[in-house]
């Protein structure tokens, strides 16, 4: 996380697609939290990241993981990919009982926790200040809204896709 804050974190990068960062943070979730059903949807033709693949799996999954706690049982996890223009669209949306709006930056904090009753004391409060420094150091940016329908959250994270050189 030091690192992270510093900007002294050297990333890896190589060639990865999307859906196998997504599909390998799902198969990570399913270990914990086996009764919890992801729905993914991705658009067609989606080009490669130019990324660490571990460090945004890691960040994906914090969210992947924060979405089964809350949600209630019997509720999906749902996961939209994108593009827009020159970026990947990563939208992660529970149905817990959602961030209240002025909350929605504080919960990137380090060690800042919603109060959630008795789950709280399983809570670090950096899973999400994580989430952002991995995403931030790929140059892309994460942020929480409500859900587009009902209660709950929604993740969105963008990420930049980067040109592909001639050599590449």
């Amino acid at each position: 996380m030091t690192r992270l804050g510093h900007g002294t974190l050297k990333l890896e990068r190589d060639w990865v697609s999307v859906a196998d960062i997504i599909g390998s943070a799902k198969q990570r979730l399913k270990r914990f939290f086996p009764q919890v059903e992801v729905e993914y949807e991705a658009a067609p033709d989606l080009p490669l990241l130019y990324a660490h693949a571990a460090l945004l799996e890691q960040g994906l999954f914090n969210i992947l993981e924060n979405a089964a706690k809350y949600s209630p049982d019997g509720e999906p996890v749902r996961v939209w990919v994108s593009q827009h223009d020159k970026v990947c669209r990563i939208e992660i949306e529970d149905s817990g009982p959602g961030i209240p709006e002025a909350l929605r930056e504080k919960v990137f904090d380090m060690f800042y926790v919603v109060a959630d009753g008795d789950s709280k004391r399983h809570n670090t409060g950096m899973g999400l200040a994580i989430c952002r420094g991995m995403i931030g150091a790929h140059g892309g940016s994460v942020k929480a809204t409500s859900a587009r329908v009902g209660t709950g959250s929604r993740f969105i994270v963008d990420l930049p896709l980067p040109e592909i050189q001639a050599g590449d």
